[in-house]
C-alpha cells in the first residue's frame, strides 16, 4: 500500500491535480442535447461522470422551499428523474457548500439564475457559481447576467476546459504546462513564504524587482494579484515547481507592463536549483504555451544590461536585441536591453 500511496503522490506531483467530477447537462431542447453528445463522450472517456436532460423537467419557480417541505421534495428529486433538481437545491440551500466536483452547463437563462443565486444564497465570497453557458443562435440575446464563460462550439471543447472553468469558479489554481522536471501551475498564497524565502539572496534581487518591505505586505499583493490578473488575462506569473518533490523552485510566466504593446517573459529560479537549465527548459515551454495557447506571435523581455546569465539565456532562446531604455527598478535607474522574440 505505501508504494501504491507513492505512486499516486507522484503522478498527482508531476501532472497536477484535477477536481472536476461531474458535469450536469440542463438544456432546453434535445437539439442541444445531441449537439452537446460529443463533448459528454469525451468527458466520460476522461473519467468525468456526465449527466443531461431537459430544463422543462425542472420545478417551476426559481425559489428553493425552506424546512420540512423542502427536505421532502429535495428527497423526492434525488429517488425521481429531476436529479439536478436535488443537486441544484442542494447548491443552493444554504445548507451546505457548493457540490463538489460538479459543474453544471445550460444554455437556459432561467436555469443559470436559479444557480447562480437561489435564495441570494450560493455567490459565495471565495468564488462564482460553477454554470458554464452554451450560447447557440437559440438563445441569442437572452441575459445570462454577468455569467463570466462560456462556450459556442462544443466539437472545439475539450474537457481540460470544464475542469478550468470548475477551478475558476472554486479559486483553485490551474495548471499552466509540463516540463521534463518542472511544472507549472498558478500561484497561491502558500508559495509566498517560500518566495520569501527565495528573494533574501542578494543574488536573486540584484537585477529582480524586490518583494514588498513585509511578508504580509507581499501576501496581501498575491492576494490581489490572484482575485484580479489571472481571471481578467488568464495568463500572469506562474509558480515553478520540481516534478519530483513537488518543491516551490521558482517563479515565471507572463506580464503586460504598461506602455508595452507585447506580453513580456519574466522568471526567476531560486539560488539553489540554479546552474541546472531548469530557466532554459521552463523559459522554452512557456514560450511553446504563448504561441500554442494563448495565440501570442511576438514576446518581449526586459533584462538588465549587466545581467549577462539572462542576456545569454535570451538570446539561447531566440530573443533578439532591438534597444536599450532606461527604467527605475528597486529605487535606481538603469539601462534594460530591450529583446523581442518572434514565433515561429
Amino acid at each position: 500500500m505505501p508504494a501504491v500511496r507513492k505512486a499516486v503522490e507522484q503522478e498527482e506531483i508531476s501532472q497536477g491535480t484535477y477536481y472536476l467530477k461531474k458535469c450536469i447537462m440542463v438544456l432546453r431542447s434535445a437539439e442541444s442535447l445531441l449537439e452537446l453528445l460529443p463533448l459528454s463522450r469525451r468527458l466520460l472517456e476522461t473519467g468525468i461522470a456526465c449527466e443531461a436532460m431537459l430544463s422543462e423537467e425542472l420545478p417551476e419557480g426559481n425559489s428553493v422551499p425552506a424546512g420540512e417541505a423542502y427536505e421532502s421534495q429535495r428527497k423526492g428529486c434525488y429517488e425521481g428523474k429531476a436529479s439536478y433538481a436535488a443537486a441544484g437545491a442542494a447548491f443552493g440551500s444554504g445548507r451546505k457548500r457548493k457540490p463538489d466536483g460538479v459543474l453544471y452547463l445550460t444554455d437556459d437563462p432561467r436555469v443559470y439564475a436559479y444557480l447562480a443565486d437561489p435564495m441570494g444564497r450560493s455567490r459565495l465570497p471565495d468564488g462564482q457559481p460553477p454554470v458554464l453557458i452554451y450560447l447557440h443562435p437559440g438563445n441569442q440575446g437572452e441575459d445570462f447576467a454577468d455569467a463570466r464563460y462560456a462556450l459556442e462550439d462544443p466539437e472545439e471543447v475539450e474537457p481540460e476546459y470544464l475542469e478550468r472553468v470548475y477551478r475558476r469558479c472554486h479559486n483553485l489554481p490551474w495548471e499552466i504546462l509540463v516540463t521534463e522536471r518542472c511544472w507549472l501551475r498558478e500561484t497561491i498564497e502558500a508559495d509566498v513564504d517560500k518566495f520569501w524565502e527565495m528573494y533574501q539572496a542578494p543574488g536573486i534581487t540584484r537585477y529582480t524587482e524586490r518583494l514588498f518591505p513585509t511578508l504580509e505586505a507581499e501576501r496581501g499583493y498575491v492576494r490581489e494579484y490572484l482575485r484580479r490578473i489571472y481571471p481578467f488575462y488568464e495568463f500572469g506569473v506562474w509558480t515553478v515547481l520540481d516534478r519530483s518533490s513537488g518543491e516551490v523552485v521558482g517563479r515565471a510566466g507572463l506580464s503586460v507592463r504598461e506602455g508595452y504593446d507585447l506580453p513580456e517573459l519574466g522568471f526567476v529560479i531560486g539560488e539553489s536549483w540554479q546552474g541546472r537549465g531548469l530557466a532554459t527548459e521552463v523559459c522554452r515551454g512557456i514560450l511553446e504555451y504563448a504561441r500554442e495557447s494563448l495565440g501570442f506571435m511576438r514576446v518581449q523581455a526586459l533584462v538588465h544590461k549587466e545581467n549577462a546569465a539572462s542576456l545569454h539565456l535570451c538570446r539561447k532562446l531566440g530573443f533578439t536585441l532591438s534597444y536599450l531604455v532606461e527604467m527605475e527598478q528597486n529605487g535606481q535607474k538603469s539601462l534594460f536591453a530591450y529583446l523581442v522574440y518572434e514565433t515561429r
